[in-house]
């Protein structure tokens, strides 16, 4: 099925994908972070498996903003998730000192959040992507 010319996509469509895409991308810098402190010595079973959850957390973020571009309505439900599960992190950072800058995961997961319940978003992305011919 074609994708949608960039025209019809609501701006807040085109909000909530780049910000997507920039949590994917923080996540992947996260799994290199953790691959670079492997070489330091120490427990390799947690890091190991925390670099491989920031890689799997990124890959559906990646593909959710995918989905989310080509109009599906499969991703709203994984991205919402997992704007509750930043902002409860970043919660948790802010608690233990983390300062003013752990407000800044919480302000992208409120916009992305909220832009993907605008009902412009929301009409522009529940394709099924069934065909119906």
């Amino acid at each position: 099925m074609p994708t949608p010319p960039s025209s019809s996509r609501p701006p807040l469509l085109v909000v909530a994908c780049g910000l997507v895409l920039l949590e994917a991308l923080a996540l992947g810098a996260a799994a290199v972070v953790g691959v670079v402190s492997l070489g330091g010595g120490g427990d390799v079973g947690p890091v190991l498996f925390l670099v491989l959850l920031a890689l799997g957390a990124a890959a559906l973020l990646v593909g959710a903003a995918r989905g989310l571009w080509g109009g599906r309505r499969w991703p709203r439900g994984p991205v919402l998730t997992v704007q509750l599960f930043v902002v409860v992190a970043a919660t948790t950072w802010w608690r233990a000192g983390g300062g003013a800058l752990a407000l800044v995961p919480v302000v992208v997961a409120v916009v992305v959040g909220a832009a993907l319940l605008v009902p412009s978003v929301v009409a522009a992305t529940s394709s099924t992507g069934r065909r119906t011919d």
